[in-house]
């Protein structure tokens, strides 16, 4: 679907007049995003006169940001005008009803209700450029085809030829670009302020599996990104389920320690020691990433968003997450409870321990409802408001450990249950 809807984003770029790169167009991006699932109707809007007039989706059908969001088709688009709707819609702009026949009732009798081509003209006057552009797009497919073949030889150069290559023949090419990217990976594997650990290489983005924070030992676990569901149909504030993009990161493989945290900020936090830190504030973890960024070449740490935590402790699982380990140890009183040293439980499929239970682990995002939306303001550093804690804690029941629980506090607020597992956005080549 990736690789389709990025042809259609190409087919109707070219369809248009150039516009300078410093004046992005936003009716092209909408366009993209219905082209992910609507590519034959947003190809057919791109050789009409309504992209050039100014009419595009939102027009006809609304925002619809809660299909969008889905993804799944289980919410439609604010609106489906079918039949007589369609004329009604058409004489908003043609008033005076067809140039030809004057009628202003069922437009679509003649014309495609998003081209407006008569699919009477004969093929000799068909427009050509939709043929003209599938060329491109096989040419592109063969370039691709060639260079997922050199990969797998580890030939890395050649490879990065043959991505470069499609991507000049079809330059909204998701799949050659993330590729491209793979074997410039593979061709300098180094990362600034890591150290890489073992041979384990992802095979989607070409990023080591894991590594450590130089000079301090810290322990990170690439996480490859990708669509994934979030949300839960069964808890109230972590309705609906949708979909998300994730792009790739790095999370810490162990929540912070106490040790860990005395090294960075200098404070002593009560004992040190492999122990989780705890009683610590959501404005307290900012200034430890901040620390973080000034010590670290490359920057780039901070707080897990909540799609991103979620997606790490599903572990892979659309459905259900991780299985958690046996709770029986959840029903002993809570004043005899503590957090227990980290790297001491099972792991999760991705190799991240305590996702569920020992502290709460404070998140980058904002608790405001779901669907989840990066762009939206939910993830401002600076807006005031609750900020999301997620995994539960070890005086915590079972049921608080659904990777689908949304939890928030006060940002200034130091619990004893609270504690935090940094991210890192993937450092530039």
């Amino acid at each position: 679907m990736a690789r389709i809807a990025a042809v259609a984003l190409l087919l109707v770029s070219a369809m248009v007049p150039a516009r300078p790169q410093s004046a992005p167009d936003a009716q092209l991006k909408q366009a993209g995003v219905c082209a992910r699932c609507h590519v034959i109707s947003v190809v057919e809007w791109g050789i009409s006169h309504h992209q050039k007039v100014g009419t595009d989706c939102v027009a006809c059908h609304g925002a619809s940001r809660g299909h969008v969001a889905d993804e799944r088709n289980n919410v439609k688009p604010d609106r489906i005008p079918r039949a007589a709707a369609i004329a009604s819609l058409c004489v908003t702009c043609h008033s005076g009803g067809c140039p030809k026949s004057k009628r202003a009732d069922a437009c679509q009798s003649c014309h495609h209700v998003h081209a407006l081509l008569d699919p009477n003209k004969p093929p000799a006057l068909q427009d050509d450029r939709l043929a003209q552009l599938r060329r491109q797009s096989e040419a592109a497919v063969q370039h691709l085809a060639e260079g997922q073949r050199l990969l797998k030889a580890e030939r890395w150069q050649q490879a990065r030829d043959e991505f470069h290559a499609a991507l000049a023949e079809e330059p909204g090419n998701r799949l050659a670009a993330q590729l491209l990217k793979l074997s410039e990976r593979r061709l300098s594997p180094a990362l600034a302020g890591f150290e890489i650990v073992g041979q384990d290489w992802d095979r989607g983005t070409g990023l080591a599996g894991e590594v450590r924070i130089a000079a301090l030992g810290m322990r990170m676990v690439l996480l490859p990104g990708g669509e994934a569901d979030i949300g839960s149909e069964r808890l109230e504030g972590s309705k609906p389920v949708h979909t998300v993009h994730i792009e790739p990161f790095y999370l810490g493989k162990y929540e912070v320690t106490r040790a860990e945290w005395k090294s960075v900020m200098g404070s002593d936090p009560g004992s040190t020691g492999n122990l989780p830190v705890q009683e610590v504030s959501w404005e307290d973890a900012q200034a430890f990433v901040a620390k973080l960024n000034e010590r670290v070449a490359g920057g780039g740490f901070r707080l897990p968003t909540e799609a991103e935590w979620e997606y790490a402790a599903r572990a892979g699982d659309p459905a259900t997450g991780e299985a958690m380990e046996s709770v029986a140890w959840f029903n002993a009183p809570a004043e005899s409870l503590g957090p227990h040293p980290v790297g001491s439980k099972r792991p999760n499929k991705l190799g991240l321990f305590d996702m569920q239970g020992n502290v709460w682990e404070w998140c980058s995002s904002l608790y405001v409802p779901y669907p989840y939306d990066s762009s939206d303001g939910r993830e401002s550093l600076s807006a005031p408001g609750l900020r999301v804690l997620r995994g539960g804690g070890f005086a915590d029941t079972a049921d608080l450990l659904d990777p689908a629980l949304r939890h928030a506090e006060r940002p200034q607020r130091r619990l004893r249950s609270n504690g935090l597992r940094i991210a890192r956005t993937v450092p530039a080549l």
